[in-house]
């Protein structure tokens, strides 16, 4: 069977460089962009060999990092070169970049566009510039206005980034950041709350001086504000972190949600099909040789059993809007009897919800979801 006509996936691709790191990243990505060159081949090398293996028509094209937008467009071209001979686009398949605002211009969305680019992410964090610069962005509240108007002039459908219980957000920060988002009226809005147990400069400054931060509580009181204020003016909030305007859900992300095939490609990358599990070496020197001694890079890859698949599927599902059947948490429940104690807990406090034979959790019940799913890992 030829992979022209084989079943249409979604392919992650990791382009790991920035120009500066920010101060909450904890993501796989390298600065010394006098790699990229050398990168981006290696990237085309491994495109081939795993299109040799597995290519498919792409549904789903998603370019993440690391920073997609700083790739310039000579180097991006190869990248959909290769792409176009062993993953050929479905004719509606969703394309999405990652961009930071100060990387956005006109031509360089002409660029994308010209690529096959349809949908850009925007890693905007606040429309404030004090929090801005206690992220290290590289850019300000005006340059994310301007990146996100341009690029809706320009065709794109686009998604806008959000960061809560970051350091200095008042009250009046938030709701002028979440005032400009439904200005602007993105398709889709993914708000996140800033992760303090990872190992980045906002945890070490946090240890110094936990006053500059919200309480737990505060920050979850930012992410309901947020969530209501998103949800009155039209938004759905069908996942989590993310909301989305009727017909923008992020295409691409609920394959992860709904376990159906992601092919990966670039150092750290992750991806998945059936029961397989894989991912790339973190470290790019690892990837580099791997991939220029013609080798698929490997870090790990292992099948699910069938009880890590039920307890991967009922955690995923409860992630969405739409939650899980019950008979599918019923099952997990008598596989893991602490899951059930929790869920149960759950129920007593109103986190989660029951109707037309579905479970799913309420915006509460998202906030405290890692307790529920550390019940069943």
């Amino acid at each position: 069977m030829s992979g022209r006509s084989r079943k249409a996936v979604g392919l992650y691709i990791h382009l790991p460089f920035c120009a500066s790191r920010c101060a909450y990243c904890t993501f796989v990505t390298s600065t010394e962009l006098a790699l990229l060159p050398r990168t981006v081949a290696a990237l085309c090398r491994e495109l081939e060999l795993l299109g040799r293996r597995s290519g498919r028509p792409l549904v789903a094209l998603y370019l993440g990092g690391g920073t997609p937008s700083l790739v310039p467009e000579g180097l991006l071209g190869q990248v959909f070169q290769v792409l176009a001979h062993h993953f050929p686009l479905l004719p509606d398949a969703e394309v999405t970049l990652e961009a930071n605002p100060d990387d956005v211009t006109q031509e360089r969305a002409d660029a994308w566009s010209r690529l096959g680019v349809n949908r850009v992410s925007v890693g905007v964090q606040a429309f404030c510039d004090p929090v801005l610069a206690m992220l290290n962005r590289r850019h300000t509240a005006v340059q994310a206005r301007e990146a996100v108007e341009l690029l809706q002039s320009a065709g794109f459908s686009v998604s806008v980034d959000l960061m809560l219980g970051l350091p200095g957000m008042s009250a009046s920060d938030l709701q002028a950041t979440v005032s400009e988002v439904l200005r602007l009226r993105p398709g889709h809005v993914s708000v996140y709350l800033l992760e303090m147990d990872k190992p980045h400069a906002l945890g070490r400054l946090a240890a110094r001086r936990p006053d500059l931060f919200p309480d737990a509580d505060a920050a979850a009181r930012q992410y309901l504000s947020a969530g209501r204020a998103l949800v009155g003016a039209g938004y759905r909030h069908y996942e989590v972190s993310n909301f989305a305007l009727p017909g923008r859900l992020a295409r691409h992300n609920m394959r992860y949600w709904r376990r159906a095939p992601v092919l990966s490609a670039g150092p750290a990358a992750h991806g998945h099909s059936g029961r397989r599990r894989w991912a790339a070496p973190d470290e790019l020197p690892a990837y580099l040789e791997a991939v220029e001694s013609g080798r698929l890079p490997r870090a790990w890859s292992r099948g699910l059993d069938p009880r890590e698949v039920l307890k991967e599927s009922v955690m995923l599902g409860l992630r969405l809007a739409r939650g899980v059947s019950e008979e599918l948490v019923e099952a997990c429940a008598t596989e893991v009897p602490g899951f059930r104690d929790r869920l149960d807990d759950f129920r007593a406090l109103g986190l989660d919800r029951r109707s037309g034979a579905r479970v799913r959790l309420t915006p509460r019940g998202w906030l405290v979801s890692n307790e529920l799913f550390a019940a069943i890992w």
